[in-house]
């Protein structure tokens, strides 16, 4: 009897329970939580960022679809402030939720406190699922305060057919700074005779923006063995022997062998690098970043290789890695973060655990590379084409980890553009930037 009454209490239990995660479930649809999701993608910037927002659209319709009770803003910010905009507004007060975050600046981020120590939810992950994407090194510059996205690596871009028009070979490469000098020298034309150059041989990019120092300065001071930042002493060194050995190149690039256009020192990267490249303005361009792929393929300048197929093959355009001693280039990865202030910040991690999935990443534009092991099992990523961005990956380098890289990154900027401007000397110009910076900075 006592058996019939227990069953029946449990019975009677489980329907309550059953009726309030009904009743939960249908107030949550009716009221969701709303989370601001802060990113830098604007339409206005090119093919490359309108893209990224139809699949964060995707991606948001997805997770809403699955998630009723939580719903997905969109915030916005431009790419080289959306760190700075959490800190500040941190400071001020002013919450978040979800924010892309660069792993170059978390130790700003750990300074300033504004992001949320994500080991608590990484940890509730099966051992599998969090060996799939801490093997990065990107992962070890981004986590506890982030998740990446990716592996954003760099190579040369270059015109194979421009190639063969000129009689090079386009499988044939340049392998070292004297040869890509050589080579941009014989690519770059004035086609009409009109006494302008057409077809610049080089396209870089020397702006005020963090993109100088990544992806202009730091492959040619690594070439000459130098480095931007000294961790044991903790100051800036890019106005040593090295550092005027990678400014003299770059100097030359643009002024001596004018195989790079003046005006590489305004605009903005997007602007100067991919669509200038897509315009048929450069037969080459170094610097060019993983998460342009896609738009090679809306191009019809490769084929099968966005989203990547077993098939895929570049024919028009192609890549290489980077012409320098160490084949380095910047390499790193956005990732997604927890401003400390959130309201939200489960439902905020759900949405980030979501994101970072197969599924999810495997086409998603700005990624870049895959950041998860298993997606580089896969056939489609065994041509050619995306084994040059593996080992474009492998030997990739990350910049310096300090507080204020920042400011260094403004310093270099503005270093090389007095230089390349104003064709001051480049040693003394080097030192007065280097000084000014340390005087400041030194020590963190």
């Amino acid at each position: 009897m006592r058996r019939v009454k227990l069953e029946k209490w449990v019975i009677t239990l489980v329907v309550i329970v059953l009726v309030m995660g009904v009743a939960l479930t249908s107030s949550l649809a009716q009221n969701p939580v709303t989370i601001k999701f802060a990113h830098f993608y604007d339409p206005m910037a090119g093919p490359g960022h309108i893209m990224n927002i139809e699949w964060l659209e995707k991606t948001v319709a997805a997770f809403e679809e699955e998630n009723p009770g939580i719903k997905v803003e969109f915030e916005w910010a431009k790419w080289d402030e959306i760190d700075i905009r959490s800190i500040r507004d941190y400071a001020a007060g002013i919450p978040h939720d979800v924010m892309m975050s660069s792993p170059q600046l978390m130790p700003k981020h750990a300074i300033a406190g504004d992001y949320l120590d994500l080991t608590s939810y990484v940890a509730k992950w099966p051992k599998p699922r969090a060996e799939d994407i801490n093997w990065t090194p990107v992962w070890g510059k981004l986590f506890p305060l982030g998740i990446p996205l990716g592996i954003h690596t760099r190579t040369t871009v270059y015109r194979r057919d421009f190639f063969e028009r000129y009689g090079l070979d386009p499988d044939r490469v340049p392998e070292d700074l004297e040869s890509l000098i050589e080579y941009a020298q014989f690519l770059t034309r004035d086609t009409d005779g009109d006494g302008r150059t057409d077809i610049w041989g080089l396209g870089m990019y020397f702006g005020a923006s963090r993109a100088t120092i990544e992806l202009y300065f730091a492959p040619y001071i690594w070439n000459f063995d130098g480095k931007l930042w000294d961790p044991e002493t903790k100051r800036a060194d890019f106005a040593s022997e090295a550092g005027v050995k990678a400014t003299r190149f770059v100097y030359d690039l643009v002024n001596t062998y004018k195989v790079t256009p003046e005006w590489s020192t305004v605009g903005t990267y997007d602007e100067v690098g991919l669509i200038n490249f897509l315009n048929g303005t450069y037969a080459m361009f170094t610097g060019f970043g993983s998460y342009w792929i896609g738009p090679l393929e809306d191009k019809g300048w490769v084929t099968g290789i966005f989203p990547p197929k077993p098939y895929g093959k570049a024919t028009v355009a192609d890549v290489f890695v980077a012409a320098t001693k160490p084949q380095a280039q910047f390499t790193n990865a956005w990732g997604l973060s927890i401003n400390k202030l959130s309201e939200h910040p489960d439902e905020s991690f759900k949405f980030i655990d979501f994101i970072v999935t197969p599924e999810r990443l495997v086409d998603y534009p700005d990624a870049g590379l895959p950041t998860l092991l298993s997606l580089w099992d896969k056939p489609e990523l065994q041509t050619d084409f995306y084994q040059k961005w593996l080992k474009a990956a492998m030997y990739g380098k990350s910049m310096p980890y300090t507080a204020y890289y920042g400011e260094l990154a403004d310093t270099v900027a503005a270093a090389l553009q007095e230089i390349l401007i104003k064709k001051v000397p480049i040693e003394a110009t080097l030192k007065k930037f280097e000084d000014e910076y340390n005087a400041k900075y030194a020590g963190e």
